[in-house]
């Protein structure tokens, strides 16, 4: 039968190795259909999205075991992405020559996620691509929006959504409204709020507080409210400008008065839905199909000089994250556990861990300190892959033909 070949070879040890070499009635691809059983069967009780493969030591063939459970799963009618995550030698991305013309993975996490935010159009970037750049860069400083008569100032700390300013806000909807139509302030007590309000520049709703005109409780629900309504608001401009101006935290310090959870309440408003089209348009530009139907590659791109920092780092999490919800299964090639930690360092981000293990190579001390070493990590292994096990020596090799082989 003809196969659909998965990589551009380039030697004829790859290509002996490669699953797409052989027949699909063969013993190799019957063992890899097994694996996928197997992995499908630890996951009864829950869905899996996403599975690291790594190895204890070097030469124990994870990089090939990921290509080829990746394949298989692909043949199974799922979409399915690998990710090579070996940042200090990306054997993954040398199987398909196309890869060298992708940024990659590192050129995701330094280059696109570090988009200059200084100004630019919201035709380009829209408010959620704003929002999520800002966190994952960690930013503290001011986000000035306008469109048409609409102007707000989103403020940021560390990457934390902190406070939003309604510049625009209709007068029905201001807390000062609100509060003098419900009755908890008077026309007298809310004209004394606004001399204090322009004479200090403080939060009205502080300055009612901290004069004793109204509770805290008195004023978080309708500025929830307000801040749920703003969001909405500015989530619907498309043809405006932004500006981002950067201060230091400590300008910030004592600034933020409504004890709300922003961030919790932005999730609230885009109910799983975040508008992220600049981010989704340049993550899908640097995903490489391959010549299997259903499989795509993200390789490593250039090599940096911290592999474990930036594998550890939030912009990962929300890659992965980002990438689960398109893809059926995700594959991530890892550098093996003894040498480096990046493996270890990644593990508690994925669904599930495959330990890939040479037989006859390595020690039992050796493959049980890389397991205690996931462990700690909270790291869900779900199983090892014996690999290069002589089939013919242990006498599987006559089972197989008599159970799979063709009846003369």
């Amino acid at each position: 039968m003809r196969q659909t070949k998965l990589f551009n070879r380039r030697n004829s040890n790859q290509q002996s190795a490669l699953l797409a070499d052989y027949p699909i009635n063969s013993r190799f691809a019957e063992a890899y259909r097994t694996l996928r059983a197997n992995i499908q069967f630890s996951f009864l009780e829950s869905e899996y999205r996403s599975l690291l493969v790594t190895s204890a030591t070097q030469e124990e063939g994870k990089t090939i075991t990921v290509a080829n459970l990746a394949h298989t799963m692909a043949q199974n009618g799922r979409s399915v992405l690998m990710i090579d995550a070996d940042l200090r030698k990306p054997n993954l991305s040398r199987l398909m020559k196309s890869a060298g013309q992708s940024p990659g993975l590192t050129g995701l996490v330094s280059g696109l996620f570090g988009t200059d935010l200084r100004q630019g159009t919201l035709t380009e970037l829209q408010l959620g691509d704003l929002f999520r750049l800002l966190s994952l860069q960690k930013k503290t400083g001011i986000l000035t929006v306008t469109e048409g008569n609409e102007h707000f100032e989103f403020s940021y700390l560390k990457g934390k959504l902190k406070d939003i300013e309604w510049k625009s806000i209709p007068d029905d909807k201001k807390l000062s409204t609100i509060l003098l139509k419900n009755g908890s302030i008077s026309r007298t007590q809310l004209d004394e709020a606004m001399v204090r309000k322009v004479d200090t520049g403080q939060k009205f709703g502080f300055i009612l507080n901290y004069l004793g005109l109204v509770k805290m409780d008195d004023i978080i629900a309708p500025v929830t409210i307000q801040m749920m309504e703003a969001l909405r608001v500015a989530l619907n401009l498309h043809t405006g400008r932004f500006t981002f101006k950067e201060y230091l935290e400590s300008d910030f310090e004592n600034t933020f008065f409504y004890p709300l959870d922003l961030e919790k309440i932005y999730k609230q408003v885009i109910l799983g839905n975040e508008g992220i089209p600049y981010l989704q348009k340049k993550i899908s530009s640097v995903l490489i199909p391959t010549e299997t139907n259903n499989l795509h590659l993200l390789p490593a791109g250039a090599i940096p000089p911290d592999p474990s920092e930036l594998l550890g780092s939030e912009r990962i999490v929300f890659l992965i994250d980002y990438l689960k919800k398109k893809f059926d299964v995700i594959v991530i090639d890892t550098p093996p556990i003894l040498p480096a930690s990046d493996a270890v360092v990644l593990s508690p981000v994925v669904d599930g861990v495959l330990l890939v293990v040479k037989a006859g190579k390595v020690n039992r001390d050796v493959v049980t300190k890389s397991l205690n070493q996931l462990k700690r990590a909270q790291a869900n292994v779900i199983g090892a892959v014996l690999n290069h096990v002589d089939t013919k020596r242990e006498g599987y090799y006559q089972y197989y033909q008599k159970y799979y082989g063709k009846e003369d």
